[in-house]
Parts: structure tokens; C-alpha cells; sequence
């Protein structure tokens, strides 16, 4: 008898390959956990592999990408995302009966959707069933509107004459709903229809019908609005059927007309709910880029709440809400037409070719309208700074708004404006680059330790060494941290490098008997995860004792509370403590004596050039001498040539480092 969990494994691969309905399971966040080919072909439009992990609006927008000339191309992903959200609302199993497009067809589905929970009972998310079923409603559909014409029920038949303004010719007597006025009317004064269609869509109609007409067709659909004599106005779909003569010309034309107002208005609702902000009611992303994608604008402005995430962690996340809601208010007294993009971004755009100046001037008045506007956590005002990226001219108006953004943020500025020749882009898609190696590096063990020698000037031996990280190419390629390191910092890439540094740095030595020092940064010391990491491997190897933590004087040092709380903990393990380039920039002499530091390595831009530049011996001599008097040992790097050599041992300095006395390499 074939094993039970084989049994379950081919059930649920038979279901996921053979299965004609479409059958998945979504987490909390509308992200796939499972996917059967039938939705992976039908509705995603992707391969099985590629489904876990992404959203219904993510292949959605993948598809319309596709075809940015027809943004109704695929709107299935926006429709799929609300019918969750109302699933998760009621807690209930429930049935949904959706349309929208797929490859650009309007498709009906049958939705089945319910809560899904783990084996323990907790929310995990949705999981539910689909069926096509288009062709059935479209039976349905005219079954429908042959029972509603033979019922005499909404559904109103006519018959036009081929005269200036389609005489009505005949009506069904249920005329009045529709148009407003009676039958009897309508017949005995042969009203021309194009009286009672909305003048705004006459001529769009005009012009259908007789492409129609030119074609041949010998029925077709329209959707145009109907005003009645009290104004009111009406959304109708329009069914109709030509007969030709053999010459070609209209021989008669007839059809049925449905009042369409509650589904436009029900679609129109969707659109509403998709394209626009929950929270603060603006137009969203979605939006802005169904908007960037279908007109044509000269300029975009981005504004960002500086500082927001300390308003969210300091009064909590319903506060930073309020001051959201707060900031669109202010936008609309300020008619600025903006859109809510991102957590704490907005935007806006504006179609008139303007120059800078013009919009700086603009920029100044709303920066200084702002800072004096008042924001509110509950009866307190607190001030509420924005900075703001300008794109203006050319493509891809939002990206580069948002690029100047950042470069505002970054140069310490209210506001600046995206200029090609900085050449941002290009350094965004280099990072992306760099990140994506390091990601694929880390998966791939390509993160590898070089080990630099320490030689003590008393003995010239290697008492030492320093763990250097190095990046290994696909092609053997050796590259050093500087080309990848500053990328690492700004991504959680950073604390994956360090604690692979650790452990490797960790194994090479719990079998030597050398001191070896590992950098860390601030950005390592603050993180929780990454210190524990370092305790339990000094703890698991047994490298205490010979390990040293080197630290950078001018990164952070100054966050005492943090730093030494770290320096306490692997101490207490028997680890030294070392810090890194003293010496540059300004040093604070404080900062060293309210740590328990072990070794001071002076700057090696120092030492490069002792035997050159006056007074850096002097600079050198003084931190030999507070070094000693503290109790710390001292190590002079960049040591490269015999003579820098001879006169740094002659400074009562302790250790070398530096190519003269070795260079790094594995061990």
C-alpha cells in the first residue's frame, strides 16, 4: 500500500497540475502561499516558481507594463486584493462574482473565499477558488434580455429610422423609465433619439455607428449616457443589430437598450477604492501612474515628512496617522492637487511647462506656509517639517522627483531639483547592482576573510592579525571591501557580512594561537541580533580570550551607552577592545578615557606620511604617550616601506601593520 504522505503529495500535485479551476491560498498581506497551474496561467500570467511570495496587484501591474497604451489591459489584481480584504472583515467563508479584464477580454470569475487558519487555529490568511465562467454569463446575459423584452421589463426595444438625428420609428411601451416621457408621445411625434443622448458622448456615438456601418457589422454594443427632460441622467447599454441591402446600404436598425447606471456607478465605486488612499482620502500611487501613463505632464513635486518615523515610534502609529491625515488636509487649503504615494510621501503634478524659477518661488511659499502651520497629537501641536524633490521635463517624471528627493535629504536641504548630469541614476542603478552581488555572493559562500599580519616591533614576529572581508566574483575575481561595503551599510546586507565575518574570522583561529581583530561598526554594536551572534560564537569556539573588537573613533563613538554596554559584555568573555584610525579628523581624547580600551591603532594617513609631513611625528609621539598612560598598547598601520618602519619602532610603538610587514591574505 503506498505510503500516506506519497498519497498527499500526489493528491495536491494532481490538484495543483490537472486541476481546471483555479485554487490558491494567500497570507495576512495578499501574497501567495500556493498557486495551481490554473491560476498561475490563466489569471497571473506566470510561471509556478515565480507565483510564492507576490500579490495579485504586483502581476496586475506586470501585465499592464506590458501594454502601457491600454491601462484596462489586466484588472483583475486590484479586484482580487479588495475581496480579500472583505474575506478578512467578516471572518466568514463567502462567494464573489468578479469581472474585469484579462489580456485586455472582459472575464467573468466565481469566487469562493474563506479565512485560512494554521493547525493551531491562528489567521494565516485567505484561501480560495476561481472559476471562469464568461461564457455562462454571457448566455445568462441573453437569456436575460430575451426574458426582459418579452416580459416587458427594463429592457426597451426600438427601431430607429436612418434620417438626420435616428427618428424613433417603434418603442416598447416600457419607453418611460428610460427617457423620461410616454410612449404615446415618443410615437406621435417620431422624436429624434439624439435628443435625449448626453451632448458631451453624441459625437463619439455618431462616429461608432457609422465605423459600424462602414464595416459591415451586423450587431454591436455601446455604453453612452441618456438624459431624461428633468435632467436626470442615465447610463445605458445600447445593443444593436443592423440589417444591409445587397448594396451595401442600412436596411434597417433595431436593438434593445438596459439601463446600465448601477454597474458604471458600482465600477466606478471599484476605481474609487483602488486608486485612491484609504487614510487620507488622496488619490494614490496607483493613481499617479495611471495618470503619468495616460497624459502628458511637464513636472512632478515630492514631498516627504521629515523625521516621520520617530513621530510613529515616539507617539505611536494612530498619531502618525492623524498627522497623515492632517498633512493631505493642508494640501487641499492649499489646492495643491496631491497624491498620497508612499508611507509618508506626496506628490503632485502639474501639466504647464514652467522653469525652476517659477517653481522654487512656489516651493518657498508652501515651505514657509507649512512651517507655520499647526499639526495636532491630540491638543498639543508639534512641528511638522517636509522636504521636497522637483522633476521637471522629460520621462519618467515620478522616479526622478523622488531621486532629487533623497539627494535634498542627503545634501541637508528643504528642497532640490533632479539634474541629469549628477548622473543619480546611474549611481542608484550601480548600488542596485552591487547589492544584487552581495545578496548573490552571501547565498553563494562567495564572502570570504583575508587575514592582514600584525608584526610586534620587539620580537618581528607576527603576534596578530586583522580580519579583512573580501567579495569573490563569479569569476574568481577578488574585490575589496571599499567597492561594496558602502552599499552593504545601507541595506540589512551590512549585518549578514558582519556576522559571516565573525564566525569565519571565529573558526580560522579556535585552532591558532595569534590575537585576531574583527571590525565592528555603531551599526553592529546597535543591533541586538548581530552582538548576540558575536557572544555565542566567541562562546561556541572558545576565541575569547584572543579576539580583539576594533571600533572607529569617529563612527558613533560618542553613543557611550551603547558602546559600552558591548565592550562590558564581550570583555566579560575575556575579548579586547581596540580603536580604529585615532588620530583622524579631530580626536576626542575623552571618548578613549571613558572606555576600557586595549589597543589605539593610529590613522594610517598618519603614518603614510611620517617621514614627509611636519608635525605628524609629534601628533604620533602625543598619542604614544596617552596611549601608555592609560594602559593601551598601540598599533601603526600602513606601514609600506622599511623607512616608515624604522622610524615608527624608534616611537616606542608596540606593533606594524601595513604591506611592508605582510599583506593580506587567507589563511
Amino acid at each position: 500500500m503506498p505510503h500516506k504522505n506519497m498519497i498527499q503529495e500526489n493528491f495536491l500535485e494532481l490538484i495543483s497540475k490537472h486541476l481546471p479551476d483555479m485554487l490558491w491560498a494567500k497570507d495576512l498581506e495578499g501574497r501567495y502561499l500556493f498557486a495551481n497551474y490554473a491560476i498561475c496561467k490563466n489569471l497571473l500570467m506566470a510561471e509556478t516558481k515565480e507565483v510564492l511570495g507576490k500579490t495579485d496587484v504586483y502581476f496586475a501591474l506586470r501585465e499592464r507594463g506590458k501594454h502601457p497604451d491600454n491601462p484596462e489591459w489586466h484588472t483583475f489584481g486590484e479586484l482580487c486584493h479588495n475581496s480579500d480584504a472583505i474575506v478578512l472583515e467578516y471572518m466568514e467563508p463567502m462567494e464573489f462574482e468578479e469581472y474585469g479584464n484579462i489580456r485586455g477580454e472582459l472575464t467573468y470569475l466565481e469566487i469562493h473565499k474563506a479565512p485560512l487558519f494554521d493547525k493551531d487555529g491562528v489567521l494565516i490568511g485567505t484561501i480560495g477558488t476561481g472559476r471562469d465562467i464568461t461564457a455562462q454569463k454571457k448566455t445568462e446575459e441573453t437569456l436575460l434580455a430575451m426574458n426582459s423584452l418579452i416580459n416587458s421589463g427594463p429592457v426597451v426595444l426600438f427601431e430607429w429610422s436612418m434620417q438626420e438625428g435616428w427618428p424613433i420609428k417603434h418603442v416598447s411601451k416600457n419607453v418611460f423609465p428610460l427617457l423620461g416621457v410616454e410612449y404615446g408621445d415618443i410615437m406621435r411625434a417620431h422624436m429624434p433619439f439624439t435628443q435625449f443622448v448626453h451632448p458631451d458622448d453624441l459625437t463619439k456615438l455618431a462616429e461608432d455607428v457609422s465605423a459600424h456601418f462602414a464595416k459591415q457589422s451586423l450587431s454591436f454594443a455601446q455604453d453612452y449616457r441618456i438624459v431624461k427632460p428633468s435632467n436626470e441622467v442615465v447610463w445605458v447599454r445600447d445593443f444593436t443589430v443592423v440589417e444591409y441591402e445587397n448594396s451595401g446600404a442600412v436596411k434597417s436598425i433595431k436593438g434593445y437598450l438596459l439601463d446600465n447606471t448601477a454597474k458604471i456607478k458600482a465600477h466606478e465605486e471599484i476605481n474609487r477604492l483602488n486608486f485612491t488612499d484609504t487614510l487620507t482620502k488622496l488619490p494614490n500611487r496607483q493613481k499617479i501612474q495611471l495618470d503619468l501613463n495616460t497624459d502628458s505632464f511637464y513636472g512632478c513635486v515630492v514631498f516627504n515628512i521629515d523625521k516621520f518615523r520617530e513621530i510613529n515610534d515616539l507617539f505611536g502609529i494612530k498619531s502618525g496617522d492623524s498627522i497623515l491625515v492632517q498633512v493631505a488636509q493642508w494640501f487641499r487649503d492649499m489646492h495643491i492637487d496631491a497624491y498620497r504615494i508612499g508611507g509618508d510621501e506626496f506628490a503632485m503634478l502639474f501639466v504647464e511647462e514652467k522653469k525652476f524659477e517659477e517653481v522654487e518661488i512656489l516651493l518657498r511659499e508652501w515651505l514657509e506656509k507649512f512651517s507655520h502651520s499647526f499639526f495636532f497629537i491630540g491638543s498639543e501641536p508639534i512641528p511638522v517639517r517636509i522636504n521636497v524633490g522637483v522633476a521637471l521635463g522629460g520621462t519618467k517624471l515620478l522616479t526622478r522627483a523622488d531621486i532629487a528627493l533623497h539627494n535634498a535629504k542627503e545634501k541637508k536641504l528643504s528642497y532640490a531639483l533632479y539634474e541629469e548630469k549628477e548622473n543619480v541614476e546611474e549611481i542608484y542603478r550601480s548600488n542596485i547592482a552591487i547589492a544584487a552581488t552581495i545578496h548573490k555572493a552571501l547565498l553563494q559562500n562567495r564572502i570570504i576573510c583575508y587575514y592582514q599580519p600584525i608584526v610586534d616591533f620587539q620580537t618581528n614576529k607576527v603576534s596578530k592579525y586583522e580580519t579583512l572581508v573580501r567579495l569573490v566574483e563569479e569569476d574568481g575575481t577578488i574585490v575589496a571591501p571599499l567597492h561594496f561595503l558602502p552599499v552593504a551599510k545601507k541595506t540589512k546586507l551590512y549585518a549578514q557580512i558582519t556576522r559571516l565575518v565573525v564566525h569565519q574570522a571565529c573558526e580560522v583561529f579556535k585552532t591558532r594561537e595569534e590575537e585576531f581583530s574583527i571590525n565592528v561598526s555603531i551599526d553592529d554594536i546597535l543591533d541586538a541580533t548581530t552582538v548576540q551572534e558575536i557572544v555565542s560564537t566567541l562562546i561556541r569556539t572558545g576565541t575569547a580570550s584572543r579576539a580583539v573588537f576594533e571600533i572607529l573613533e569617529s563612527e558613533g563613538i560618542e553613543n557611550y551607552s551603547a558602546v559600552e554596554q558591548f565592550i562590558t559584555q564581550v570583555k566579560a568573555l575575556g575579548a579586547k577592545i581596540a580603536i580604529d584610525d585615532f588620530g583622524s579628523g579631530y580626536s576626542n581624547f575623552e571618548h578613549i578615557l571613558r572606555l576600557d580600551v586595549d589597543y589605539i591603532k593610529i590613522d594610517g594617513a598618519l603614518v603614510r606620511e611620517v617621514a614627509t609631513k611636519k608635525n605628524n611625528d609629534i601628533i604620533i609621539a602625543t598619542i604614544v604617550d596617552f596611549a601608555h598612560k592609560i594602559g593601551a598598547k598601540v598599533v601603526a598601520e600602513y606601514i609600506s616601506d622599511e623607512n616608515i618602519y624604522t622610524i615608527i619602532k624608534a616611537m616606542n610603538v608596540e606593533y606594524s601593520q601595513g604591506y611592508f610587514t605582510g599583506k593580506p591574505e587567507a589563511l
